[in-house]
């Protein structure tokens, strides 16, 4: 990887992280259970900072959606690998940021679902509950999907 790319990536991670405070991070296995374990971890570690159980709970659908996501759609969505969920809070901010292996094929997108679509919807759930959400790779790290929550 060229010295550009690698100060473009820090950029990058940098400007997602300005203005929070890093709570911490835990790795889970590609596994679907994990979704679920996340979601748990998530909740419990904000529960000690924010009081709101609509935001916990918006928090907990957000982390759920885009665990999954990874899970179903990177290449570390196999038992034997790891993805990365970390948190961080702001001043009235939830910041979330799941870092997977990512994916040659499938690139983090809102598409369209018709009605009898069984997938398909969980970005756009993501998109509508989340206050700013995205996506970055670096071959080196991988994929990161952040998503953040704005909360009073």
């Amino acid at each position: 990887m060229s010295r550009e790319a690698v100060y473009e990536a820090f950029e990058a991670m940098l400007q997602r992280w300005n203005g929070l405070r890093f709570l911490d991070h835990r790795d889970f296995y590609g596994v679907p259970q994990s979704a679920s374990d996340a979601r748990h971890w998530v909740r419990k570690l904000l529960s000690a900072h924010i009081t709101a159980s609509e935001v916990l709970e918006t928090v907990e659908l957000l982390v759920s959606e885009v665990v999954t996501n990874s899970i179903l759609h990177s290449d570390s969505g196999h038992p034997d690998e790891i993805i990365t969920v970390g948190v961080g809070l702001g001043e009235g901010l939830v910041h979330i940021e799941v870092i997977d292996k990512g994916s040659m094929v499938n690139v983090p997108a809102m598409r369209p679902a018709d009605s009898d679509s069984l997938g398909g919807r969980g970005l756009a759930w993501v998109d509508f509950l989340s206050s700013a959400w995205g996506t970055d790779y670096d071959p080196e790290i991988g994929r990161a999907v952040w998503v953040q929550l704005t909360y009073r």
